[in-house]
């Protein structure tokens, strides 16, 4: 079976945007009333009990990916007891995955007042607290998390946007609802667990009705078992490298600055990984589908495809990154006060590794759709490694900022360069030369772009929210103004605006 690649990417990307907004507009509400009426303090404390158990997480390994990119052949076939075998596997190894995250999670129990420099919230009990949240986390894997793998392989990631909507938007409500009835924060914890026991059990019920031949029955081959054996020792390297970059961060920051600090760290963050999340939807939606041509066609054919997605999302990048510069201070001033800023540079690195971060992070999808993992297994360790290190000598002389630039760091000296040649040398088998002056170029083109936009909003010096509109309105304008007067010649930015003719015209039809 050939999968409706632009027509599943197009839904994707609509039913992930809807999904966005409810899932990124409501939880902003929610941590506003969380910091006006509990305070900052429990922010960061959420923030660090997240983090402590993503990285308990990492001992998931990868199997949910590995198993997705096992099933791209299977899908194409139409081999509906392969896909069987795969789902069953991936089902037992999810309740043993299920249980070490428990058990683990169990061991850290009595060393949590060490992750916390200072005082923590006296009317909480943090070990009842981290309890809850261990509980969240472990729940899913014998509850039906498995089945999320159908959607993601036939590019219907949709059908998970629809039920998250709706799921969201009821929990979130509850929680403003507790919060502003009870201002305890005990009660807005216990609806974590209970909605993901609820979303688990949506999940399985909608995988049922669409999916209805694909059941959990079978073994899988050897052959099969040995593949995702060897993705999974290169995907180790990926989870590790995951962990460190996020979460460890934080417990760093809440370990040697405090829950204050992180609380300043996490509203900032908070913010680009709402924008990274709609950017996500692009990258997610098409991931599918390029695995599937990746079967289907031949590497020219993708090369192509791939120059004019990065592209795209560079473009989408550069304009967020011009957006957050122009606009970070003046939001987060207006969201939750001056006491919770941070400084003109603290921002600019954070902008700046948003940038870098965003912009290259095509080459990882079609790393993760050629299933190149075990080809990329020392990268992340390496790139882990030398980030944290950097990471706990820096903090302790510049704070937060040593933090961001151990980030930096890895990603400019480690992850673009090195990334990026392992996705050339084993698939386009072809010099990356070319991918890295126009990554080059974007980025420049962003700086500059970014300056002059800076320059003219900052002709505003009034603080209000509707001069925070207006900056809004410049930022929309300019830098994309900027970018077509660059790249009008561009043979990528032809391919634009042929999609664009050809999707309104698709529109019009529909209308009709």
């Amino acid at each position: 079976m050939q999968i409706e690649r632009t027509k599943n990417a197009t839904r994707n990307i609509f039913w992930g945007i809807m999904e966005k907004i409810v899932t990124l507009l409501l939880p902003f509400v929610v941590r506003t009333v969380l910091i006006k009426t509990l305070g900052a303090e429990y922010l960061g404390l959420s923030g660090l009990f997240t983090s402590i158990l993503s990285v308990l997480n990492v001992t998931e390994l990868g199997f949910g990916t590995a198993i997705v990119f096992s099933m791209y052949k299977p899908i194409a076939e139409d081999d509906n007891a392969s896909l069987c075998a795969l789902l069953n596997f991936y089902k037992k190894i999810y309740h043993i995955v299920g249980m070490i995250i428990f058990t683990g999670g169990l061991v850290v129990l009595p060393f949590l007042p060490h992750f916390i420099k200072g005082s923590y919230p006296n009317d909480v009990n943090i070990y009842v607290l981290y309890l809850v949240y261990l509980f969240n986390t472990a729940i899913g894997y014998f509850l039906f998390a498995y089945k999320v793998a159908l959607f993601k392989a036939h590019q219907r990631n949709d059908l998970i946007s629809k039920r998250g909507i709706v799921l969201n938007f009821l929990s979130n409500v509850l929680q403003i609802i507790l919060l502003l009835s009870f201002k305890n924060y005990y009660a807005y914890v216990i609806v974590l667990p209970l909605i993901t026991i609820i979303t688990n059990l949506v999940n399985a019920y909608i995988a049922k009705k669409f999916f209805p031949n694909i059941i959990c029955a079978g073994t899988i081959s050897k052959e099969t078992k040995d593949g995702i054996k060897k993705r999974i020792t290169g995907l180790i390297s990926y989870k590790i490298y995951g962990v460190i970059f996020s979460s460890v961060d934080t417990i760093v920051i809440s370990s040697f600055l405090g829950l204050i600090p992180l609380a300043k760290f996490n509203s900032y963050f908070y913010v680009q990984s709402a924008i990274i999340g709609f950017i996500t939807i692009f990258t997610s939606s098409i991931t599918a589908g390029i695995g599937n041509k990746m079967v289907t066609s031949t590497r020219q054919e993708n090369y192509k495809d791939f120059k004019n997605l990065v592209f795209i999302n560079a473009w989408i990048s550069s304009f967020c990154a011009v957006s957050l510069f122009c606009l970070y201070q003046h939001f987060i001033e207006w969201w939750v006060g001056k006491e919770l800023l941070f400084s003109f540079d603290t921002m600019t690195l954070m902008v700046l590794y948003f940038l870098l971060s965003r912009i290259s992070v095509m080459t990882y999808t079609y790393r993760e759709a050629a299933g190149l993992w075990w080809e990329d297994r020392f990268r992340p360790l390496i790139a882990a490694v030398v980030n944290l290190s950097i990471n706990l000598i820096l903090v302790q002389f510049i704070g937060i900022n040593g933090v961001i630039i151990s980030t930096l760091i890895c990603t400019i000296f480690i992850n673009i360069p090195w990334g990026s040649a392992v996705l050339f040398k084993n698939y386009f088998k072809r010099s990356p030369a070319e991918y890295f002056f126009k990554l080059l170029l974007y980025v420049l083109v962003t700086a500059g772009s970014g300056a002059v936009t800076f320059f003219i909003c900052n002709l505003l010096h009034s603080q209000g929210f509707g001069f925070m509109l207006l900056k809004g309105v410049i930022c929309l304008i300019v830098p994309n103004a900027l970018f077509c007067l660059v790249y009008h010649k561009a043979q990528e930015f032809e391919y634009v605006k042929k999609l664009a003719k050809n999707s309104l015209k698709g529109i019009k039809r529909k209308a009709g």
